[in-house]
Parts: C-alpha cells; structure tokens; sequence
C-alpha cells in the first residue's frame, strides 16, 4: 500500500496496534485481491495459514468460494462503493485439518484509492459474533417452542370447546333449527359460549344459549358442565323453571360455572306459542315473514349461581313463518356502544336479512333459518369481535311428510329406491354421511330381500316407509313378502350386509312372520352447523362410470349388485387378468355396497398389487374400514 505522508506515531507502534486489535483486519490490492495485509486475529480465522500475504485472497481461502464474500469483494471493487454485511453465516477451515466449522461474522469493506482517485485495494473490518448470534438463535427457539406450546394448548382448548358443543342441529318435524358460532379472537383464546337444541318428545324443541364468564380452558369445562346438566334436566323431564334452577345448582357448587347466563326457549308449534327464562341473558328476538321484529318481554333474573330468585317463566305466541333467535353477548356487544345499541343493530341487520329477496345465482343459503345465521353472523362480525360469538335460529314449519314407495324386487329398481330414500331426507335437509348412511342401508336390505326372499323367477314387489319421529329420530322400514332365512355361516367374503347396516345406524330391528319380513332402521338426524346453500334434492350419480389411464382404474357412482359385475369386468380389464398392478380410484363411487365389498375382496385374492383410493370422510372409505379392505387404501 502507498504509505501516509502523516504517518501518527511511530510505525512500530502503528504496527504493534494493528497486529493487537480484536477484530480481523485484511488489506487486499487489485482486483484479484491480493493479500498485503493481515493481522494476528486475521490469521487466527484463517488458522495460521503459511504464506498468505502476496497470493490472491481465493487461493489462502479457498472454501469461501460459492458463500459470496468474494463476490461482494468484486462488487465494492468495481463499484468503489463500500458496505457491510451482518451476521454472514460463514463455513471454513479454522485449524487446517480439511473440515469446515461454522462461524458467523459481520463484514464492513471499504476501497482503498490510489491518489487519482482510482480503486487500488480493498480494507475489511470483520467482527465475529458467532456466540451472540447463536444466543440470538437460542432465544428466537424458545420463542417460536413457547409459541408452539400456546397454539397448541389453544387448540386443544378450541377443540375440547367444539367437541363439548352440538356437532350439528336435530332435524324435528315441526321445528327446523340452524346455528352459528364464532370463536373468540386468537389473542383471548375460547370463550365459555354454548348452546344445544333438545326434543322434548311431542313436538316441542327446547333452545338453549349460555355464556360462561371468562376465556380458556375453565371457562369451556365449565360451559361442558352446564350443558351436560340442562341437557339432562330436559330429557328427564323437567320444566323450564326446574331446568334454570339445576343450572344454578351447579353454579352454586361450582366456581367456574358463577356469574354465567342462560336463555332457555321452549318453542311449542302445537300451541303457537315460546315460553321462556333468562338468567342475566339478553332477550331473545323474533322476526317475521316481512322482517318486523319485536324482543321477548319479561325482566331476566340475575346470573347463574348470584342467589336469585326462582326463574320466572314466560309465554309469547310464535306463529307460522316467525323465527325466534337466540344469542350471545359477543354477537351484540362492541367497545364504545351500550347492549341497547348492540340489540337495535342486530334487530336492524335481522330484519334486512328476512326481508330482502335473493336471486338464485348466489351461496346464500335459502332456507331462512340457515340464512338469517349466515348473514347476521356476517354482517356483525365486519366490525371485529373480542368474544365468542353464538347465533341460535329456530321456526316452526308445517310437519314434515312421511314416504311409503312400492317397487319391484329386482336389482334394477334398487338406484330408484335408493333416490326415493335421498330426495325425502333430502327435504327434510339432511346431506353427508346421514343421508349416504341410510341409502346404503336401504339398499342393502332390499338386495338381501331379492337375493334371498324370494324363489328365483317368481316377480314379488317390495314396500319402503320412511317417517320422522317427535324425537328427531328417522324410521326407515323395509317390507316383503317373501320368507326369512335364518343366518348361516357365509363362505368367505360373504356376510357384510347385515353387519354394515348395524354398523352405519343407531339401531337395526328385524321382524320375520309368515307373511313377510320387515327391516326398521332407526337413526337420529342431524344437520351440519355451516354457511353455504342448502341441500339440493336427490343425487344424480346413480349411473356406473369407469375410465382407465394406466395405472389407475376411476370408479364413480354406484357399486352394488346391480353393477359389480361391470366393476369386476373393468378391474379385470385393466390388470390384464389379474397379472398387472392396478389402482381402483373410488372417490367418485356415490354407494358401497355389500356386493361391492364381497367384490374387492375377491379382487384383493385374485390381482396381485391391487391398491384402493378412497378419501377420508367418502361413501368408501368408511365402508372399507368397517369391513376389512382399510389395508388396501
């Protein structure tokens, strides 16, 4: 380097410092960056490499081509800028024994100029700080762990929250119900926000939404509780004042549980008519068919468990065509405004909703229950929300009909049956797995009756009825004229029927006489809690489709006994026989049936390699974990 003509203090001195100082110190010179210069702590970083100075900095360093340091070294000496690099992550050589430690160092270069102001050189400042910055990457993983732990215990809570609630609304004959909840916000965690819909057995539906007072783990037990208790108190029999005051009896007992609210609505289509209780709860809110609202009369007592008086039980008519909406304080309750003006606007919002048309082309629900849940949920929530959010929709509806259907007993008419079964649950809103659940079963029954009922070439017919109990539970009855044989043991492969139906239903119950047998399948409805459309009637994909591209065979619509024999056909097909793998994609199959199970595990003995696609929450792939082909998936 061209030496100072004010050179401060004496060149040993200058020297002496240069060589003491903590930091790593190189002076390269032209563009190849030859080393001039380089202080102990330079060597040491370089582990005392021989014969550094005059080469190129790439052959004493040569592991630091490719980490692009000695591409930000051709920078600043093209460019004559200087800069600095934090915390490069650097590998290299340390102690000369061929393997590379990591280090992290901050980097500040500046050029060095000849007298005309030409680039000669690069100076280069380098700190380490590779304790600091690994401290720094400690912290930060116990951050982000710490975090981990608190999204995990939050979801935990919100699941054990969701798994306490409703997993879906009852459907009843003369009440239709629809619900919507929110969690709280992610910084509060879960709220102690509950509700529930209960038969009572005759034609009346209690409706119920609770508040626990705080957030988090003992606020969702304590809404469990609560619940669990009036859900008993209900089905046991008791009233609404009996119920109300069980709920105070447990506050009463149970911390957690004190200073809740409740509002409990026994809504009776047969005498046109709510009663009702409120402990601390804001009134309930009925809308009309042209949007005219009104708030239930009738003072709440105080909260659960604060030593009130026994709940005093009102009565309001509620006609044909008004809903009645039950809530929560978070859907009303903003920061800056009073529960009054909270109420006003959700009694505006209700009205809009109820009272505006909707075209066709749109996803908003059309029945209006599930509507006024969707929309009023909605249009509160724009404003943000710090507190669960609960909506609670219920009306009276003219009770739904009953379906009694003749048809032949022969394997051809069984897609009809099967679509007869899916538009009734289909107006009654019933879609997923309880609908695909009950027109297999049906199926199934009525392929065991032509199977094995009646003598081969004999024409019989075969009679189904399907009515919804007070209870909310469905009755599917299968009739024939045929004999009941008694169960033997089936060869291999056969015997799933009877087996699947008990599996998909609450209860199956067989009656056998001289003049015929009867199958009565007795299952609980329930509709989801969601937004979207409603259900549209019926299922179209009854037609049996198969389409191959090597090596995966796609099977949509039904697989039954009606159409095993195609499946079998195209499974051979593909496999040449059985001698190629092949893979069975059955997402698109709309039923399951027995004779597609005694299928696939003949298939499974006969064709080496064969694979199954199903996906979780399908028609097929409950089935096939219910009868042994899980594996196969």
């Amino acid at each position: 380097m061209e030496p100072s003509t004010a050179f401060p203090g004496e060149p040993a001195d200058v020297v002496r410092a240069f060589e003491d100082l903590p930091a790593i110190l190189w002076a390269f010179e032209g563009p190849e960056h030859r080393v001039v210069a380089a202080n102990r702590a330079a060597r040491a970083s370089a582990g005392h490499r021989a014969d550094i100075v005059g080469r190129p900095v790439r052959e004493v360093l040569p592991e630091l081509e490719g980490q692009q340091i000695f591409a930000m070294f051709d920078e600043i000496y093209v460019t004559g800028r200087g800069r600095s690099q934090p915390g490069l992550r650097v590998l290299i050589d340390r102690d000369g024994d061929g393997e590379l430690e990591e280090g992290f160092f901050t980097y500040s270069a500046q050029p060095a100029l000849h007298a005309d102001g030409t680039v000669r050189g690069l100076l280069v400042y380098t700190v380490e700080n590779t304790e600091l910055v690994r401290l720094r990457h400690a912290a930060e993983d116990r951050a982000a762990a710490s975090e981990h732990r608190y999204r995990e215990q939050r979801d935990f809570v919100l699941g054990l929250q969701r798994g306490l609630l409703p997993q879906g609304m009852p459907v009843l004959p003369r009440v239709r119900t629809s619900a919507r909840y929110l969690a709280a916000g992610a910084d509060t965690a879960a709220g102690g926000d509950w509700f529930d819909v209960v038969p009572l057995g005759d034609g009346r539906a209690a409706l119920l939404v609770g508040d626990v007072v705080g957030h988090g783990a003992p606020a969702v037990a304590a809404m469990g509780q609560l619940r669990a208790v009036a859900l008993q108190a209900l089905t046991s029999g008791a009233d609404i004042a009996e119920t109300v005051a069980r709920l105070d009896g447990l506050a009463d007992h149970v911390p957690t549980a004190r200073g809740a609210t409740v509002c409990l609505v026994v809504l009776d289509p047969g005498a046109g008519e709510v009663r009702y209780a409120s402990r601390a709860h804001p009134a309930p809110l009925v809308v009309d068919p042209d949007g005219v609202t009104r708030f239930l009369a009738g003072a709440p007592g105080g909260p659960l468990g604060s030593g009130s008086a026994k709940a005093e039980v009102h009565r309001e008519p509620l006609t044909s065509g008004e809903l009645v909406l039950l809530y929560s304080d978070g859907l009303v309750e903003r920061p800056g405004r009073t529960l009054a003006d909270g109420m006003a606007r959700l009694s505006k919002v209700a009205s809009a909703v109820v009272r505006d048309a909707v075209g066709d082309d749109t996803t908003v629900p059309d029945l209006m229950v599930d509507r006024v849940c969707a929309l009023v949920v909605e249009r509160l929530a724009l404003s943000g929300y710090s507190d669960d959010v609960t909506l609670l929709a219920a009306e009276p509806v003219p009770r739904r009909a009953d379906l009694s259907v003749d048809f032949p007993a022969s394997s051809g008419a069984l897609s009809g049956l099967r679509r007869s079964v899916g538009t009734w649950l289909a107006a009654l809103d019933v879609t997923g797995m309880d609908a695909d659940g009950l027109q297999l079963v049906v199926g199934e029954a009525a392929a065991n009756a032509i199977e094995h009922a009646y003598p081969a070439g004999v024409r019989h017919r075969m009679r189904v009825e399907c009515r919804l109990g007070e209870d909310g539970v469905a009755h599917l009855t299968l009739s024939d004229g045929g004999r009941w044989r008694e169960p033997t043991p089936e060869p291999a492969g056969r015997g799933w029927g009877l087996r699947l139906m008990r599996s998909l239903v609450d209860r199956v119950e067989v009656s056998a006489t001289s003049s015929g047998t009867a199958v009565t399948f007795h299952q609980p409805l329930r509709r989801a809690v969601r937004l979207g459309s409603a259900a549209e009637p019926g299922r179209d994909a009854e037609e049996l489709r198969t389409a191959y591209e090597r090596p995966v065979l796609r099977v949509s619509g039904p697989v039954d006994q009606d159409t095993v024999e195609r499946v079998r056909d195209a499974v051979m097909a593909a496999s040449r026989g059985g001698a190629l793998p092949v893979v069975v994609d059955l997402t698109g199959v709309s039923q399951l049936a027995s004779a597609g199970v005694v299928l696939l595990h003949q298939l499974a003995a006969d064709c080496d390699g064969l694979r199954l696609v199903a996906p979780v929450g399908g028609p097929a792939r409950q089935v096939l974990e219910l009868t042994g082909l899980g594996h196969l998936v």
